[in-house]
């Protein structure tokens, strides 16, 4: 079992429940955009992103 609330594998990026949703959509944003631009969707949103991402180490 893998403890985290986002995992990507790099092709193939998935989370479990509700909320982990939102926190893989704003992993997303980190991936694709770039860690800086995550924080400010993050207040548009009023969310703060929680948890781990575990990244597949084949990276």
């Amino acid at each position: 079992m893998i403890d985290a609330r986002v995992v990507d594998d790099g092709n193939l990026v998935t989370a479990g429940g509700v909320t982990s949703g939102i926190d893989l959509a704003l992993w997303m944003i980190t991936r694709e955009c770039g860690a800086s631009i995550a924080p400010h969707v993050e207040s548009i949103m009023e969310y703060e992103q929680r948890g781990v991402v575990r990244r597949s180490s084949a990276e």
